[in-house]
């Protein structure tokens, strides 16, 4: 059981690192550039190390890197680790969402899902009134703004028939 927990608490680890290379990444800075933003507060290999998911991040740290990428802490440490989620993810393919049903939504929850939703359809130029296709991508963006996990979006827009999958 001890050793179970050890295992999980790694793979976190390694998770957050994940994400934390990813952020790093899409915003086109190398470890040593995140050092300079920094202000000196972070070397390369502590930074290296925590992408590697070879060191734990202290909630200080954790803080300062937030910042440096413009995200929230909690957006940092919300990993989706489940791998079945995952797996279904990739075998189901393409995500529909149903442009004619977001209507069941209350405005509050609506808004943000029409905002990036109107998004994805400006920068596609796609028309589409009915379907709209989206990425896992997507939905893990969406799933932050909402400040839920990705799979209890995905289940949630299912169950209220706005989001078709396969």
């Amino acid at each position: 059981m001890e050793q179970e927990h050890e295992e999980r608490e790694k793979r976190y680890v390694e998770l957050v690192g994940e994400k934390l290379r990813k952020l790093r990444q899409d915003r086109s800075l190398s470890l040593q550039e995140v050092c300079e933003r920094s202000g000196g507060s972070f070397v390369v290999s502590t930074l290296s190390a925590y992408e590697r998911g070879k060191r734990s991040l202290s909630l200080e740290r954790l803080f300062e890197l937030s910042s440096i990428y413009g995200q929230s802490p909690m957006s940092i440490l919300d990993v989706e680790d489940d791998p079945e989620f995952q797996r279904t993810l990739a075998r189901n393919g393409p995500l529909r969402i149903r442009l004619d049903h977001l209507d069941k939504l209350d405005p509050t929850e609506r808004r943000p899902l029409e905002t990036y939703l109107g998004f994805l359809r400006e920068l596609r130029n796609d028309p589409a009134r009915e379907l709209l296709t989206i990425r896992k991508d997507d939905l893990a963006y969406v799933s932050g703004l909402y400040g839920v996990r990705p799979q209890a979006l995905k289940e949630y827009l299912e169950n209220e028939g706005i989001l078709l999958s396969q």
